[in-house]
């Protein structure tokens, strides 16, 4: 019996290592340079005769607040290799962070990882164009989202992660803090778990969220982000007469058109593995919470006559009982429900 789980062992792990072989060897014949791109405006930068303390304060005072990812973007972006082997490390850094954080009580890592693997392919393709096969994507969203992804890990689930990767998360909170989309998720998320009643570790969630404050203050604190608002807003001149309110629903407008899109798998299998995890379990109001979760993430195929009101606003509903006023929060009601029973029964 114990040569037979030693032989089955030995195939996992060279399947693992097959696996994980030809995973690099993908990536590395297929990135490159996106033609026409800000790609090769920031590796013109990069090849100049500029520092690196002297560009990354221009781009803080002229155009970003970025300040953590433009440093590693200067440094890395003229050398291929860095970032060929960069991409496919991080989207197995975030497996391994979904694995460690959901899975690694009931699957082995040697599946478990290539499982969330393939569950991040289920994602959008226009959502992967843009942060893995782009390489400024990558810097500037990949970057950001595979580190958020794991300090969320170490936050939800502190206990399951060991003294060193606790340590490793603070720098990477650091970095995924430097996204303004990343960095307003990743308050959201930490503040929702500590009201929630999470308290065990309370000193060292305290200490990370601390950290994503400190680095989101610093990034939305830059002078660049009025000099770049004041250049993009002519392509929406609109926008500078909206009120808070109406630019936070047209950003949550953007999440929620993902979040529905019949086409984007990734919140179906999430809702699927839940309820797996979940079948066994018994609390309050468990039918109730498994309704709203799956009514809100399947809402763009069941409602779909509501949603595809033309192709630029495709699984928009801003104009979902308009006649009243209420552009906009049908959708965005089910979509919080379904948000919020999902942490719920996790």
């Amino acid at each position: 019996m114990s040569a037979v789980r030693f032989n089955r062992g030995f195939q996992s792990t060279v399947l693992f290592f097959l696996f994980l072989i030809f995973f690099y060897i993908y990536f590395y014949l297929v990135l490159d340079y996106k033609p026409y791109s800000d790609d090769f405006a920031f590796l013109a930068a990069a090849n100049s005769d500029q520092s690196v303390l002297d560009y990354v304060l221009g781009r803080y005072n002229g155009w970003s607040g970025r300040a953590a990812i433009e440093f590693i973007m200067f440094l890395t972006i003229a050398h291929p290799l860095f970032w060929k082997l960069a991409i496919p490390s991080l989207l197995l850094f975030a497996a391994y962070a979904t694995w460690k954080a959901l899975l690694s009580t009931v699957i082995d890592c040697r599946r478990g990882i290539p499982l969330c693997i393939f569950l991040l392919f289920l994602m959008g393709g226009n959502i992967f164009d843009e942060t893995v096969y782009y390489v400024t994507g990558f810097y500037n969203y990949l970057i950001p989202a595979s580190a958020a992804i794991f300090v969320c890990a170490v936050f939800a689930r502190p206990l399951m992660f060991s003294a060193l990767e606790k340590i490793f998360a603070f720098p990477l909170a650091l970095i995924a803090s430097q996204s303004e989309q990343v960095g307003v998720s990743l308050i959201c998320i930490f503040f929702a778990f500590l009201l929630w009643g999470c308290r065990e570790q309370f000193s060292y969630r305290a200490m990370l969220l601390l950290v994503v404050l400190v680095g989101f203050l610093f990034l939305v604190a830059a002078p660049g982000n009025y000099v770049r608002l004041a250049s993009e807003v002519r392509y929406m001149p609109e926008f500078s007469d909206y009120s808070l309110f109406r630019k936070l629903s047209i950003g949550l407008d953007v999440y929620n058109s993902h979040y529905i899109d019949p086409g984007n798998f990734y919140p179906k299998i999430l809702a699927g593995l839940m309820l797996l995890l979940a079948v066994g379990k018994s609390f309050k109001l468990k039918g109730l919470a498994f309704c709203l979760m799956l009514l809100g993430v399947f809402q763009g195929t069941l409602l779909f006559g509501f949603f595809d009101v033309g192709h630029v606003e495709m699984y928009s509903t801003r104009h979902v009982s308009s006649g009243l006023g209420l552009w906009y929060f049908f959708s965005y009601l089910l979509t919080v429900l379904s948000l919020v029973s999902s942490i719920y029964i996790s």
